[in-house]
């Protein structure tokens, strides 16, 4: 008796290549952004020490893209990647959902908690990770600035994010 193989759902597919082919837009948006915390907030920056020049890939594993970040600074960079490319540049990379992921870069989420409860995976350079969340958590950022936008802005997102968690809890509303 011959057993079938497993696929992904052939619905995901579409999805994956039209985020992927829209990526230049989001590329160039994340960059700027990550450039402008470095202008604005150099400190944090100068935190990372070695860390500037790794590539840390980030894969929200409910969008069907990840990320991979070169946090160095002004010249720093943000890709975006299919997420099952050949992670062999990358020095750490991180899993996880993407709420989770987004709360833990604005400080507002308990990496040691989401790790030890296996909310997020960390794999590769543990202590790359573990130097970017520091720095993140000492500079003090808000969704609003990791996105680009003035601060005012982060009010309104954070009430947006707090819905979407609600909404993707068990037991949330439908």
């Amino acid at each position: 008796m011959r057993i079938a193989p497993l696929r992904r759902s052939p619905s995901r597919r579409p999805w994956t290549e039209v985020f992927y082919r829209a990526r230049r837009p989001v590329e160039i948006l994340l960059t700027a952004s990550l450039r402008s915390i470095a202008r604005r907030q150099p400190e944090a920056f100068d935190r990372l020490g070695s860390v500037r020049d790794a590539t840390i890939r980030i894969t929200p594993v409910d969008l069907p893209v990840a990320f991979e970040m070169r946090p160095d600074g002004e010249t720093g960079s943000i890709r975006v990647v299919r997420p099952n490319d050949d992670a062999g540049e990358a020095s750490a990379r991180i899993s996880g959902p993407l709420l989770t992921l987004l709360a833990l870069f604005d400080g507002r989420g308990d990496a040691d908690g989401a790790f030890f409860q296996r909310c997020i995976d960390v794999d590769g350079d543990t202590a790359a990770i573990l130097t970017l969340h520091n720095a993140l958590e000492a500079s003090e950022l808000t969704m609003a600035d990791i996105l680009g936008l003035p601060r005012r802005f982060d009010p309104p997102l954070q009430t947006v994010l707090s819905i979407a968690r609600r909404w993707r809890e068990p037991g949330g509303a439908a």
